[in-house]
């Protein structure tokens, strides 16, 4: 397996015996047939066996159907000959010897990962079967006859996880005697979700099957539920060593690689190549030459695997960060899935408030982006990994699901990464608690603050507060293979809005970080934007309404200004096409709707390759000068692909699958790009349509 990643401390003499192994890739020899007992193993090795005990290791058979099949690790591809097992449970091998096998005899399996290997590190692991035991691994006799022994190894629920090589020593009264090198006896050691004592178990069979066994998930980027179908790919053939690859680019020693946090804060930097050469690239403009537009991809192995051979992938955002880092937590064993967070803020300040400024322009408010620093994306992804966060205080249970995010946003110890954070923690307000729990309870239940900027004295007032804009819903895939349907899991990151408990967990936030600021709202008049309840179609022309209530018991006189904007999911501003403006004589307690009709004529022109529109309303009640302001997303529907079968689907048998796509604009369509991947059915295939 390649790799760049070499033993990290080049300069380490003078402050390191031996410089740090941090590359799975790199192996030390020990397959010299003997080692010498005594000074003369210091001045030479003999190139023969001289051992005189007459006992010798012939053959290893590491029995890795059998193995790979109680170890869930059947379906990996393209590992036919190599033994893929997890730590925490028995694996069996057999040994062959020259001969039968005598109660006097010594004889030991080692195994090794990385170079300048130790046992009181965990890289050299020795197993007896005379009783005595180093290491926290175990092993057992199963059975003996004649001149083969069946064993048991039992890895520690902490093990490294990478692959190892194997040696078979048997043991004289002048040296050892090993086996010679062999790659059929090399395996791979994974987390084990099944095993109790490791810190990724998951207790329920059917959640394992989901989050670790699944090859397939989907990315909601609509709270509908709606979004696109994703294969992960954690199976397929080569990903397993591009994920060793990644951590071995990372130069993460190889003696933290048995720490599952350690692995998802490491594999959390890594997905990204913002400042470490790791796996993505990010691109949020339209502009997508010299790389694959975020929108094409389908699945994450195209991306592991092209990674693993040239490098860095061009490009990404946030679904297929979060799509790739799913893959690698799954490949390593350590369970998983992807989480959309709609109306997911970015707070840049690092106050656990979302601030927004804008400037007083005449009558109409406009976003001050200079000095508005936070922002509220349409939808953003992120990971969960299960984890018992061994790392945190145990009686406050704050293991279970972890938010991991690999979308590069903010630092974190110097890195672009997020997590692991404890969902629990979040829910409850707790954020004191490593890693980056301020960050993301501003996601998911940050209040919006909205101001207005004096332009003249500098200062600003505080217009309005939102406490449910933010974390509208969070959704992941339903348990079940292909189960697509979103299942809604707002209720473990949030209490229901206004609840007590929601009010206590704001109170623990704003207690750590003295962000609770008093704010009067009742002003006279309320303003709701009300968007189309039905997907509206991208070419299609819609309406909305303005609704103003006057709470008061005097007539108030509103002057309102509309602006509608095509816009990144980011919520970045990609081009505004439509500008109104309205006035409109409220009596006391009436409601008045004000339509507004919006031409696709005005739209289309300006549409990026993400069709999302964002309406602005701000308006004045010139009686008391109270400002008010609305926000709308309307996400277009684009046009679907229909898929149909030439007939029934038989094992062994072909069959054809026709793709049809019809252009529902009145105009023509250039370089049309399609992508096509069926799990067990189709490797993955494109083409171009000009």
């Amino acid at each position: 397996m390649p790799s760049s990643a070499r033993c990290f401390g080049t300069n380490f003499l003078g402050r390191l015996e031996s410089p740090i192994c941090s590359s799975n890739a790199e192996q030390d020899d020990h397959s010299l047939p003997f080692d010498h007992f005594g000074e003369a193993v210091a001045i030479a090795i003999p190139h023969g066996p001289s051992s005189d005990a007459t006992l010798e290791c012939v053959r290893v058979d590491m029995m890795q159907n059998e193995n790979k099949s109680d170890h869930h690790c059947h379906l990996y591809e393209g590992k036919n000959n190599i033994l893929i097992v997890r730590r925490a449970q028995e694996f069996q091998m057999t040994l062959q010897f020259n001969q039968p096998v005598n109660p006097s005899d010594k004889f030991q399996v080692e195994f090794y990962i990385g170079i300048n290997t130790n046992v009181l590190n965990g890289t050299k692991i020795i197993i007896s079967f005379d009783g005595s035991q180093t290491g926290n691994w175990t092993g057992r006799m199963l059975k003996q006859q004649g001149d083969e022994c069946v064993v048991g190894i039992t890895p520690s629920a902490d093990a490294i996880i990478g692959k190892y090589y194997t040696n078979v020593a048997v043991i004289g009264s002048n040296g050892v005697s090993r086996t010679q090198k062999d790659s059929g006896t090399d395996f791979y050691l994974l987390f084990n979700a099944w095993a109790s004592n490791d810190e990724v178990y998951m207790p329920n069979e059917e959640d394992r099957q989901e989050y670790v066994m699944n090859e397939n998930g989907c990315m909601y980027q609509e709270e509908s539920g709606g979004g696109k179908q994703w294969y992960y790919g954690q199976f397929v053939e080569g990903i397993l060593d591009a994920c060793i690859k990644i951590l071995d680019d990372s130069h993460m020693p190889l003696v933290n690689r048995g720490d599952a946090v350690k692995v998802c804060r490491i594999g959390s930097a890594m997905m990204n190549s913002q400042d470490d050469r790791g796996v993505l690239v990010g691109n949020w403009s339209d502009d997508y030459s010299g790389g694959t537009a975020p929108t094409f991809w389908i699945g994450s192995d195209q991306i592991l695997l092209q990674y693993a051979n040239k490098g860095p992938v061009s490009y990404a955002q946030c679904w297929v960060y979060a799509g790739t880092f799913n893959t690698f937590l799954r490949c390593l064993g350590i369970p998983a899935r992807v989480i959309t967070n709609f109306n997911s803020a970015h707070d840049n300040t690092g106050n656990i408030i979302t601030d927004l400024v804008f400037n007083s322009v005449g009558n109409v408010l406009e976003l001050n982006e200079r000095l508005t620093r936070d922002s509220i994306w349409n939808y953003h992804c992120w990971n969960e990994a299960y984890l018992s966060r061994l790392d945190l205080p145990a009686h406050q249970d704050l293991g279970g699901w972890q938010v991991v995010d690999s979308t590069p946003q903010e630092t974190s110890d110097g890195y672009f990464r997020c997590g692991p954070c404890s969902v629990k923690a979040i829910k409850e307000g707790m954020l004191g608690y490593q890693f980056d729990a301020p960050f993301v309870f501003a996601e998911v239940n940050s209040d919006v603050y909205k101001y207005k900027l004096n332009t003249q004295t500098g200062k600003t007032e505080l217009l309005s507060v939102d406490t449910t804009y933010v974390g509208q819903k969070l959704l992941t895939k339903s348990i079940g293979g292909n189960n697509y349907e979103p299942r809604d899991i707002t209720e473990t990151y949030k209490y229901p809005e206004g609840s007590s408990k929601d009010k206590e967990t704001m109170k623990n936030a704003e207690r750590t970080y003295r962000t609770h600021m008093q704010y009067d709202d009742e002003q006279g008049v309320e303003m709701t934007l009300e968007i189309p309840q039905e997907r509206v179609k991208i070419g299609q022309n819609f309406q909305m309404a303005v609704v103003f209530r006057n709470l008061s018991e005097d007539t108030r006189t509103i002057h309102g200004f509309l602006v509608g904007s095509t816009i990144y999911y980011t919520n970045i501003q990609r081009a505004q096409f439509k500008q109104e403006t309205f006035d409109v004589t409220l009596h006391p307690m009436e409601t008045s709707r004000i339509q507004v009709v919006v031409l696709a004529q005005n739209y289309m022109p300006q549409l990026g390759c993400q069709s999302s529109l964002r309406f602005v309303v701000t308006a004045k009640s010139m009686e008391n000068n109270q400002d008010m302001m609305a926000i709308q997303i309307v996400n277009l529907k684009g046009p679907e692909l229909a898929f149909a079968i030439s007939g029934p689907a038989k094992v062994n048998q072909e069959v054809y699958v026709k793709v049809e796509f019809t252009n529902p604009f009145p105009f023509s369509l250039h370089d049309v790009r399609m992508a096509m991947q069926g799990q067990n059915l189709i490797s993955y295939r494109e083409r171009l349509y000009r």
